[in-house]
């Protein structure tokens, strides 16, 4: 796994953890904010699967 596609991953995970636990962060939506982190985290995934396998 990419370590970016790690970084956010594991930023979309606290996210979802605090929107479960109810806590609340002043100013952001945690499940929104997780489902974005969680979306550039596949992309970078998908981007150095596809540099390693296509970009030869």
């Amino acid at each position: 796994m990419d370590l970016a596609a790690l970084i956010l991953t594991l930023g979309a995970l606290v996210m979802f953890v605090f929107a479960a636990s109810g806590r609340e962060l002043r100013h952001f939506n945690e499940i929104a904010l997780g489902l974005v982190l969680l979306t550039a985290a596949l992309i970078c995934q998908f981007t150095a699967i596809t540099n390693v396998h296509v970009g030869r």
